[in-house]
């Protein structure tokens, strides 16, 4: 798609409100602490030389009492969460949405066939996912409507895309839509079990406008991971100028869209927290967690034992016509994944092992000696040497598509702050990645191969952060 500067800037300034909007509520009292002591302190007064006192005589003790007060203020604050759902990223994968024209995206809308995508043959037929649903930056909150019934919410996501189909011009986005939910919790303990109805409309000027009625099945949150079975349907309206936003050489015409059609999704989302009412009442400092690490993206700069670096497609990608030996360079490759999650796993050692994924995991070893994972399995064990400090991770991962390979390797973390951890990495990956990608990543990259080789490098985490055992929920 291409998009016209107005509506770019608009996206742009879209995502920079949302990403300053706080997600935690901050309550402050004030107190006065008065503190009241009294001192008691007595001495005896003799007179030099011997006197006869009677029986009856004044006593020459001496008694002394003082009184102190002192005052201060105290102020305490306490941070709560301040949403119900507060999400990066969701896709849902739809079946039943097009017949003739199909998008087939595969499971959750994110496994679609790399070889066989051509964007501009939009004629493809019998295929089981025929569109997708993606939202990105979701956020929802508390409203007490219907005599402040339970679990209403009102939200929106930073911007939402429904595409039923391959053709572009029914293809329907907009920023900011209204969703309108209620859950009914069939299980209210990790992870939460619930049915969703859910009303959303489009009301953007100049993007498109729908309305989307669903009903959904939701398994999570944990680790931010949550599973969806969606129910739904759409009826949506492209008018000829919300067409324009679209690349005119791909569209049939200009005349205005309109689209009825059911559907039935299955959808993932990632960095995806939820709060029941009474955890949105519950310090920040007292939730309970269930994952050793949760992170927004970690990146490695790697020295490999490749031949050539990565650096050389690079070369030839932007038009050097004299491309430099690689051979001789030191960092030949880089790591990169997305939105990490490590799940403990509570049976055994301790609560030390874990299970994890990334939604997008590549790892480039040099010139056509790569590959890319899309939800790939990560196994691993967390040992903490310092608290909150210094940790080592030996881990094994499972990259299956659209590349096949295995990857063991082994991190030493330190959490520099609760947005930040760097560390070292090394490890030794192995497997084929045989992927023909239409465009840049290609050019930069080279088209696959097989994947083999080592690697060691510096790893950096941002939004990372890695829990202490006394944090997990397993071990309180």
């Amino acid at each position: 798609m291409k998009i016209n500067t107005f509506r770019l800037l608009l996206l742009i300034s879209s995502a920079a409100m949302f990403s300053c909007a706080g997600h935690t509520r901050t309550e402050t009292d004030v107190y006065t602490i008065t503190e009241r002591d009294t001192l008691y302190t007595h001495h005896v007064q003799n007179d030099p030389g011997n006197r006869d006192r009677g029986i009856i005589y004044p006593s020459s003790k001496v008694f002394k009492s003082e009184r102190l007060v002192t005052q201060r203020d105290s102020i305490v604050k306490r941070h709560y969460p301040d949403f119900i759902r507060l999400g990066l990223f969701e896709s849902v994968g739809l079946i039943g949405s097009s017949s003739d024209h199909v998008m087939d995206v595969g499971m959750f809308g994110i496994f679609p066939d790399y070889n066989g995508m051509d964007m501009e043959d939009v004629n493809r037929k019998n295929k089981l996912f025929t569109g997708g649903i993606y939202r990105v930056g979701i956020i929802e909150q508390r409203v007490r409507w219907f005599n402040d019934a339970k679990n209403w919410t009102i939200g929106t996501s930073l911007v939402e895309m429904i595409a039923p189909e391959a053709r572009f011009e029914h293809t329907y986005l907009t920023v900011a839509p209204i969703y309108v939910r209620k859950r009914y919790y069939l299980r209210e303990e990790i992870p939460y079990i619930c049915v969703t109805p859910a009303a959303g409309f489009a009301w953007f000027p100049g993007l498109s406008n729908y309305l989307n009625l669903s009903a959904s099945l939701d398994i999570g949150s944990i680790g931010g991971l949550n599973l969806r079975a969606y129910l739904g349907l759409f009826v949506g309206y492209n008018s000829s100028n919300t067409n324009q936003v679209a690349n005119s050489d791909l569209l049939d015409n200009d005349e205005s869209i309109t689209d009825v059609f059911p559907y039935f999704g299955i959808g993932i989302s990632v960095l995806d927290f939820h709060n029941l009412v009474p955890e949105t009442e519950t310090e920040w400092k007292d939730h309970e967690h269930s994952s050793w690490r949760i992170g927004l993206a970690q990146v490695s700069p790697l020295w490999t034992n490749s031949e050539y670096s990565y650096m050389e497609n690079v070369e030839r990608a932007i038009g050097n016509g004299d491309i430099p030996n690689s051979g001789s360079d030191l960092i030949k490759g880089l790591s990169f994944s997305f939105a990490n999650a490590s799940i403990a796993l509570p049976w055994f050692a301790e609560n030390k092992f874990y299970l994890g994924t990334s939604l997008v995991n590549l790892l480039v070893l040099g010139n056509s000696n790569w590959g890319l994972g899309i939800l790939p399995v990560r196994a691993g064990l967390v040992q903490t040497l310092v608290s909150k400090e210094l940790t080592i991770e030996p881990f094994i991962e499972w990259n299956y598509y659209p590349s096949s390979f295995v990857n063991f390797g082994g991190k030493l973390n330190m959490q520099v702050s609760e947005k930040f951890t760097v560390g070292i990495i090394a490890g030794y990956a192995s497997g084929s990645t045989n992927l023909q990608f239409a465009g840049d990543l290609s050019n930069e990259f080279g088209t696959g191969g097989d994947i083999s080789g080592m690697y060691f490098g510096i790893n950096l985490g941002l939004l990372d952060q890695i829990f202490t055992p006394e944090e997990l929920r397993y071990n309180r």
